[in-house]
C-alpha cells in the first residue's frame, strides 16, 4: 500500500477566519481570512485564492494573490498580482507582475535576489 504525504501541501478553505500572525510552509494555498501577518519559509509557494482577505503584512518565496491584502507585501523571488487580485500597500520583490484588471495602491521596489532564495528565470 502506498503511504500519502499531506505533509507537503497546505489549503485552507473559504470561510476560515485566522486571528494573529501566521506561519507556513512548502506550497500553501489560503481561500479564508486573515487578521495578522502572514510568514512563509524560504522555497515556499503561498497562494492567495479569489475570496481571501489578508489584513497585514505578507511575506513568501514567491507569492500569487488572486484575493486582497491590505498590508505590506514582500517576496524573495517573485510576487504575481492576478486579475482578481488587490493589494492595498506596498510590494518588494526581485520580480514582480501585475497582471491586466488587477488593483494595486502603493510603491512597488525591485529588489536583487535574497541571497539562499532559488534564481530568477532567464527570459527565452
Amino acid at each position: 500500500m502506498n503511504e500519502i504525504s499531506e505533509t507537503a501541501v497546505n489549503v485552507i478553505s473559504e470561510r476560515t477566519v485566522v486571528r494573529g500572525d501566521v506561519s507556513f510552509g512548502h506550497v500553501t494555498r489560503f481561500h479564508g481570512t486573515i487578521r495578522g501577518n502572514v510568514e512563509a519559509v524560504p522555497g515556499s509557494l503561498l497562494v492567495l485564492g479569489e475570496p481571501s482577505v489578508v489584513e497585514g503584512n505578507v511575506r513568501a518565496d514567491t507569492l500569487i494573490v488572486d484575493g486582497f491584502v491590505r498590508g505590506d507585501v514582500q517576496a524573495r523571488t517573485r510576487v504575481v498580482v492576478t486579475g482578481t487580485g488587490r493589494v492595498l500597500g506596498n510590494i518588494s520583490a526581485p520580480v514582480v507582475k501585475i497582471e491586466f484588471g488587477a488593483f494595486f495602491q502603493g510603491s512597488c521596489r525591485m529588489e536583487e535576489l535574497i541571497p539562499g532564495a532559488a534564481p530568477r528565470l532567464k527570459p527565452a
